[in-house]
């Protein structure tokens, strides 16, 4: 359980390695960690490449467009078998919408992708399941729909939370966005 509104926990955008860690990350995953909290900038950009400019802006356009659904819904943790793998993201109010992060933070024991379970929305409703962000869904192993988990089929409500998502194994590191809408009731 968190206690605390995502909101009023720090997640920037820090320099691609660590002072205080040593630790090195891909600007995408900075920045899809960071949007689902305050999400700001604590980098000196004057170092940056065009390239990471350029990304960086994309991740600033994305995270304005969302901003207001991502500190306004219901923020969940999903439980997910694989110790390797997080889950968190939010969901709207009405369970119309939801939009989710899946974290590959290390190699998994398994390396047989994992199940996400999506709590909150509306069982009897229908729902397409499509990648977001601007960066693209990764694969590792497995090929990926270019659309979503499901292609573009539509699951209910129901499936989704007693089932759940199978997300292909990938890469540690890696953050896979994706969003679900309800297009039928």
């Amino acid at each position: 359980m968190q206690h605390v509104a995502p909101e009023y926990i720090g997640a920037h955008i820090s320099q691609p390695s660590s002072k205080q860690t040593g630790r090195t990350f891909s600007l995408g995953f900075r920045a899809a960690t960071a949007v689902f909290y305050s999400f700001g900038i604590e980098w000196d950009i004057t170092t940056a490449s065009q390239d990471d400019l350029d990304e960086l802006a994309a991740w600033i356009t994305w995270y304005k467009e969302h901003r207001e659904f991502l500190h306004g819904g219901n923020y969940h943790r999903f439980d997910i078998a694989d110790p390797s793998v997080t889950g968190y993201g939010v969901v709207s109010n009405d369970g119309s919408r939801a939009i989710i992060a899946h974290v590959q933070e290390e190699e998994s024991p398994s390396n047989r992708g994992s199940y996400m379970r999506i709590a909150g929305l509306d069982p009897q409703g229908k729902y397409c399941v499509q990648w977001t962000g601007p960066e693209a869904a990764k694969a590792a192993l497995e090929s990926l729909d270019s659309y979503g988990p499901f292609g573009k089929a539509e699951v209910s409500g129901s499936f989704l939370e007693s089932v759940g998502i199978r997300m292909p194994r990938c890469k540690p590191e890696t953050i896979r966005l994706f969003e679900i809408r309800r297009v039928t009731l």
